[in-house]
């Protein structure tokens, strides 16, 4: 019974050290994920192409794109993850932003809001360093969604 007792007190230390971890606050400069790509695509077809993905990956895009300016190449919308705290997951709104040159775009992702509360109607910022590092994996992954999306872009057009 000793064993037990002393693996189930390693067991929440270790728990207590995780959540202190998840705890700390990210400075306000590392709170944004910005990358770069490079692609063998126009500006136009990249800006296009782009605005089919954010249709096609958004449930609603038509109240996602806040604006499009395909003159100067850009893109900014509001998406919507999530991250998972001790006992629940809780959706976080945050920005895109993607622009467009001939060959490459940037995307970026900021202003990150976590929804709060019993009927999630709380926001507040996220600043916790593990709750930041779940939503950098998720964002990451959706990058690199739209990366596919726009690599496979040239080889679709022929139907």
């Amino acid at each position: 019974m000793h064993g037990c007792v002393r693996f189930l007190l390693v067991g929440v230390v270790c728990s207590l050290f995780s959540a202190c971890a998840n705890l700390q606050v990210v400075p306000p400069e590392q709170r944004s994920i910005q990358k770069v790509h490079e692609i063998n695509l126009t500006k136009n077809e990249i800006y296009d192409k782009s605005l089919e993905w954010m249709a096609q990956a958004f449930h609603d895009s038509k109240s996602v794109i806040e604006l499009k300016d395909r003159e100067n190449g850009k893109i900014i919308g509001k998406g919507m993850t999530s991250f998972t705290n001790v006992v629940a997951e809780i959706p976080c709104r945050f920005t895109m932003v993607l622009e467009t040159k001939d060959g490459k775009y940037r995307t970026s992702y900021n202003n990150f809001v976590g929804m709060w509360g019993e009927y999630r109607n709380l926001p507040r910022d996220v600043e916790e360093q593990g709750y930041m590092a779940e939503i950098t994996q998720r964002v990451t992954a959706m990058d690199d969604s739209l990366y596919s999306y726009l690599k496979g872009a040239k080889k679709n057009e022929n139907w």
